[in-house]
């Protein structure tokens, strides 16, 4: 991994700007595509399965009416006055075949065919307990039923209700049933069958369609197949349901498909719509295929946009290099283009307006030192004095002030305050205001650097402005904040200063709510640091707070010094315990007396 960030780490910075520009532009493309391929997905398999169930039940109402249509018939010629007389006759009064128009014999055959439809039915026949029969087909010769007796069975058993009978014997008749009882005393008299044509149902099944591979299945109130076929797998599926309607996902060897299912009050039979699932996934390859075009479309964009993004950053970047590499080799005319308006514009002038002034400066100490040998002995001190790089800080600070760059001239003006401070040893115990005055102007150079990455936020306790402190205390722990804090992070982030009285003590607090550090990590700061290499920043901190430490402990006693607070992911706190003083200003006088004995 980490041989992975240093290749990384060495690459072009156009080259990191378009990885990291598709690193978050590829998957959150790809998220939003899949999201929006599953949600249709859901939708149209919905709709699918509420479409499929609608026709199901359509289908279930035309069963119906087929099948009341069927007992209606029944009903018709059970309820006939004559086919009552026939039934209710003497044996040897029955069967009695005549010319005779008005004869019972002729007139039963007339309602019988008046009943009778070829087209959904096989037979049609009439049976009476007193040895009457009548039987009426489009074959030429009855054909008998085996296990005839018991159909009669069932019949006596549903007490007048009509009852279907799938043969296993007969496989293209369905066997419709009544008892017939006398309407006057409800006592049986005879029976009548209607046999179904199982093809016509069939066909009615084979109308509907759900693909090549889809079906239809009609199932009796056991749960026994009447149209379609059913294996031992779907109808365990259907033993566990008890809905009158739903639906199920069915696995048929290689083949899977969702079961819908509609159950119907009137004939008690449920009707199972198979649709394979290839059915109900044809509509989204056309979604796919769009998903697909709108993520290569989106990669292709990206592309383009983080190339011309990182090109409008990496040149002037390029020229910037190119420019400091020739100004180093002694090129004193070297320019940048200034008609950017952008930050890097604003870098562009401030570079052209550094060369001239330092081509400037050049030029006078070359005449300094033709002057002179003890002018260029001067002019040699002068450059390793701290103040001739005050000076020179100052000069530019001028200098950017004269063109109105007032966020240049405070930063440079905020380095400065910092390098005197740092440099100086005429105060070692300043004020709590001044510490404070110094870390604004180090927050300042910082907010720079990081642009909006972090907020400051204040709660000084005005009382405490006064109070004499060790010069340099606050700033090292504010720079802890910002290095091992925010610096690790990406977003938005606050650092807290405040400093609050605790009875005879006093705490200045500074909190972050950046990365935050291991407990083990925390503990290290105020130990000696043990130089590493490679350590950079990361030892100058550790050095530092270990240094503010012992500083204190030194001048208060071991009572008092850095307290470190942090989890990992959530921030630290870092607390100065001092003293509280009531009289700041003798307590300031007897701080310097004391680091002049100690030092």
């Amino acid at each position: 991994m980490s041989s992975v960030l240093v290749k990384f780490r060495d690459f072009r910075i156009g080259t990191k700007l378009m990885i990291g520009f598709l690193a978050v532009l590829i998957p959150l493309v790809t998220a939003l595509v899949v999201i929006f391929y599953m949600y249709s997905a859901d939708i149209i398999s919905q709709k699918t399965l509420e479409q499929t169930s609608e026709t199901l039940e359509q289908f279930s109402h035309s069963l119906d009416n087929y099948m009341t249509l069927m007992v209606n018939k029944m009903e018709i010629l059970a309820d006939s006055p004559v086919i009552q007389e026939e039934l209710n006759a003497a044996s040897d009064e029955v069967n009695i075949e005549s010319d005779s128009f008005y004869s019972r014999n002729k007139q039963i055959r007339r309602i019988m065919i008046q009943a009778y439809s070829s087209v959904t039915m096989n037979d049609m026949e009439l049976y009476g307990m007193n040895g009457a029969s009548y039987y009426f087909s489009v074959w030429s010769q009855k054909r008998e039923i085996e296990k005839e007796d018991e159909l009669f069975r069932k019949a006596d058993e549903a007490r007048g209700r009509w009852v279907v009978v799938d043969g296993e014997e007969d496989e293209d008749t369905l066997q419709l049933i009544k008892l017939v009882k006398d309407l006057q005393t409800y006592t049986p008299i005879g029976y009548v069958r209607i046999g179904l044509k199982k093809d016509y149902i069939d066909k009615m099944a084979g109308s509907m369609s759900f693909g090549s591979n889809g079906s239809i299945i009609i199932l009796n109130g056991k749960k026994e197949a009447i149209s379609g076929g059913m294996d031992d797998g779907l109808m365990a599926c259907m033993q566990k349901e008890t809905a009158p309607k739903g639906s199920f996902i069915y696995q048929e060897g290689k083949e899977s498909y969702t079961a819908v299912y509609v159950h119907s009050n009137v004939t008690d039979w449920n009707t199972i719509g198979l649709i394979p699932m290839e059915y109900i996934k044809k509509d989204l390859a056309g979604i796919r295929n769009i998903s697909i075009i709108l993520i290569a479309i989106a990669v292709m964009v990206g592309i383009g946009i983080s190339m011309l993004i990182a090109h409008s950053l990496v040149s002037p970047i390029e020229d910037t290099a190119n420019a400091l590499e020739r100004f180093s080799k002694g090129d004193f005319s070297v320019r940048l283009s200034e008609g950017r308006m952008d930050e890097i514009g604003k870098m562009n002038v401030v570079f052209n307006q550094t060369i001239r002034d330092i081509r400037e400066l050049m030029q006078k100490v070359t005449q300094a030192e033709i002057l002179a040998k003890e002018m260029e002995f001067k002019t040699l001190q002068s450059q390793m004095n701290p103040h001739f790089l005050y000076n020179t800080l100052d000069a530019i600070n001028w200098m950017a002030f004269k063109k109105g760059e007032m966020e240049i001239c405070n930063l440079v003006g905020a380095i400065s305050n910092l390098m005197r401070v740092s440099i100086s040893n005429k105060q070692s115990i300043i004020t709590l205001e001044q510490e404070l005055g110094y870390v604004k102007d180090y927050l300042y150079i910082q907010h720079a650097r990081y642009k909006d990455r972090f907020e400051t936020v204040y709660d000084i306790d005005e009382m405490l402005l006064s109070q004499a402190i060790p010069k340099l205390v606050v700033q090292p722990i504010v720079e802890n904040a910002i290095i091992h804090g925010i610096e690790k992070t990406q977003g938005q982030n606050t650092l807290f200063i405040s400093a609050v009285r605790r009875g005879s003590d006093m705490n200045i607090i500074v909190r972050d709510t950046g990365a935050g550090m291991t407990k083990e990590k925390a503990e290290s700061l105020l130990k000696e640091p043990i130089a590493e290499k490679g350590s950079g920043n990361a030892s100058h901190t550790n050095l530092g707070m270990y240094a503010v430490h012992k500083r204190l402990q030194f001048l208060y006693g071991e009572g008092y010094g850095l307290m470190v607070q942090s989890k990992e992911g959530e921030g630290t706190t870092v607390i100065l315990h001092l003293p509280y003083e009531e009289e700041p200003q003798k307590l300031y006088k007897e701080y310097n007396d004391l680091l002049g004995k100690r030092i």
